[in-house]
């Protein structure tokens, strides 16, 4: 019986190595990956069916409601209904006077309770004891049902109570390691490609889009510099703590106005970069107008909740067309910021060019 336990315990640890690429798998594989992850649970379902402790050659017993628990509890509806079905076909495939009740208590019962847990718990605030409350429930509705049917001795439902608190424990802790590891590498990644004090992209990341974008863009669009009119006499006055705000009060003002088609970035200090996509010039420049009156209209705090003077941005346009390179584009802007400037401020100007 032992040996038994052991080896379903190596099979769903071996479905957790198996799973673990998923995690950290593409997003844009995202049908590939959820299929993956129901033909790996299912599978490792269907290999518990071949290590069973056996009773009275009628009764099966093994670790099959854990694998079908986990992916109900973390993925929710989507991912357990396939699972379930797979499982409960090949469970009556196998035959055998147990494949009924093992099918309802062992697969079907602590799946849907599995989601019911899931429905009123969070799984990211799953803790130790948590989880161990959990799964006594769903240990219980797995083998309790079977003092009715069988006449057993409590050592081994102890020894089974036992077991499946170890596996579930087990494969919790490496599950949540898996999303730990995953929680940093996209903090790495987000930080590595956003701007740390604004949240908007980078240069880095704004080149990587643009590249990304131009084999797909035939209708060109426009690029924008935009500067924040006397950021400097801001940090003298109020203080470089204000300074910050401004900046990211700035940044959601943006980002307000990103639509899908517009990618905006940080280039540096209080001056920003924003591509709209769009072969129409008046449509950019609405873009960019709407802009600079939504900021000449806002209102911009101190730290300490106290509101300070107006503030204005000044922005130059160029054309940015599908066959350009975005160094031509931003050099011919940032010539026609510098002329916004030099016209007195909180104005847009464009390159005809």
């Amino acid at each position: 019986m032992l040996k038994t336990m052991l080896s379903n315990i190596a099979i769903i640890l071996f479905m957790h190595l198996c799973l673990q690429p998923l995690y950290f798998a593409n997003k844009k594989q995202g049908k590939r990956n959820a299929v993956l992850h129901v033909f790996i649970v299912s599978l490792t379902v269907i290999s518990l069916f071949y290590f069973p402790i056996l009773i009275e050659e009628k009764f099966r017993f093994d670790l099959r409601a854990i694998p079908i628990s986990f992916i109900s509890v973390m993925h929710g509806v989507i991912f357990a209904i396939p699972v379930v079905i797979i499982a409960s076909l090949w469970r009556f495939i196998l035959g055998g006077a147990g494949a009924f009740p093992g099918t309802i208590f062992s697969i079907i019962i602590p799946a849907i309770l599995s989601l019911i847990i899931r429905r009123f718990f969070h799984w990211g605030k799953f803790g130790v004891m948590k989880v161990l409350f959990f799964s006594t429930i769903i240990w219980a509705v797995c083998d309790l049902p079977f003092l009715f049917f069988v006449d057993l001795d409590i050592n081994f439902y102890m020894m089974r109570y036992v077991t499946f608190q170890l596996s579930v424990l087990i494969l919790f802790a490496f599950t949540k390691l898996s999303y730990h590891h995953l929680h940093l590498l996209n903090q790495f990644k987000f930080n590595a490609e956003h701007d740390s004090l604004t949240k908007l992209f980078n240069m880095k990341r704004f080149y990587e889009e643009i590249k990304a974008i131009k084999p797909l863009n035939r209708e060109g669009g426009y690029i924008a510099m935009i500067d924040i009119d006397h950021f400097k006499k801001i940090n003298d006055t109020y203080g470089h703590q204000t300074g910050d705000l401004v900046l990211r009060d700035f940044a959601k003002i943006l980002l307000k106005h990103r639509q899908q088609r517009a990618i905006v970035a940080r280039y540096g200090g209080e001056e920003f970069i924003f591509f709209k996509q769009t072969d129409t010039l008046e449509e950019a420049l609405q873009t960019f107008e709407e802009i600079r009156k939504d900021v000449e209209t806002s209102q911009f705090y101190r730290k300490t909740g106290e509101l300070i003077g107006q503030v204005t941005i000044s922005i130059g346009v160029a054309s940015f067309p599908a066959n350009s390179k975005l160094e031509h584009a931003v050099k011919i802007a940032d010539e026609q910021l510098y002329k916004a400037k030099m016209n007195g401020r909180n104005q847009v100007v464009c390159s005809m060019k």
